[in-house]
């Protein structure tokens, strides 16, 4: 099931492809070195950012026990 927090995942991925993109096309253009540099920057973001959202997401998956009241405890 998607939550609305799944969007920070898709954007990390996101920024994966388009830095993986940059940073692999290259040509022979004057600003190569802009590309490389902004595709690996960018790279390196979105994989912190996915990876986390994966922790995030992991510790989000267990089930947690719903808290009694402390009338429900006495009995």
């Amino acid at each position: 099931m998607l939550r609305r927090t799944d969007v920070i995942g898709f954007a990390g991925l996101g920024m994966l492809v388009m830095g993986a993109i940059l940073f692999l096309t290259g040509s022979e253009s004057e600003l190569t070195w802009l590309y490389w540099m902004t595709g690996t920057c960018i790279w390196f973001v979105g994989f912190g950012v996915l990876l986390g959202w994966i922790i995030w997401r992991a510790g989000t998956f267990s089930e947690r026990p719903a808290v009694r009241s402390a009338a429900a405890r006495k009995h």
